[in-house]
């Protein structure tokens, strides 16, 4: 039986490329556009992974995850975070000199808050980050790397 690799993003075009990718190489790919909907689909699915984004409106993927952790029933579920920040900090950067503030610093510092705030917490951070855009070979690298193929 295929391995279920639950795919939790709000952009509809990453979504559909992952499940592909995956499909391609033999998992069995569920998909949710947000926090709410993938939290039915565990329950529905019960994924060897979670794939989970961390940026989406309403519920973001810190979260998520810090709810997961919590869980008895799904606190084993290894969970790989995918992350677009990158590029918008990279963005950001650029752009610097055009505003007073240094929006890439003060978005590093509240992600540098948020990650300890959760290890104080005792809360896991997620087996493994994958950065946007996602390369297929890579994202399933680390998908194998995590539950096997």
């Amino acid at each position: 039986m295929a391995k279920r690799v639950l795919i939790i993003d709000d952009d509809q075009i990453i979504v559909k490329y992952l499940s592909v990718a995956l499909s391609e190489n033999g998992y069995e790919p569920v998909a949710a556009s947000d926090c709410n909907e993938g939290l039915q689909k565990i329950r529905d699915n019960k994924p060897d992974l979670i794939v989970l984004d961390i940026m989406m409106p309403g519920r973001s993927g810190f979260v998520m995850i810090k709810q997961l952790k919590k869980d008895e029933e799904f606190k084993d579920i290894p969970v790989l975070m995918l992350s677009g920040i990158g590029g918008v900090l990279d963005d950001w950067e650029t752009h610097k000199a055009e505003t007073e503030e240094a929006p890439y610093d003060a978005l590093r510092e509240t992600l540098k808050k948020k990650i300890d705030e959760m290890r104080e917490e005792g809360m896991l951070s997620p087996e493994m980050f994958v950065e946007k855009p996602v390369k297929s070979d890579a994202f399933i690298g680390k998908v194998q790397e995590l539950i096997g193929s």
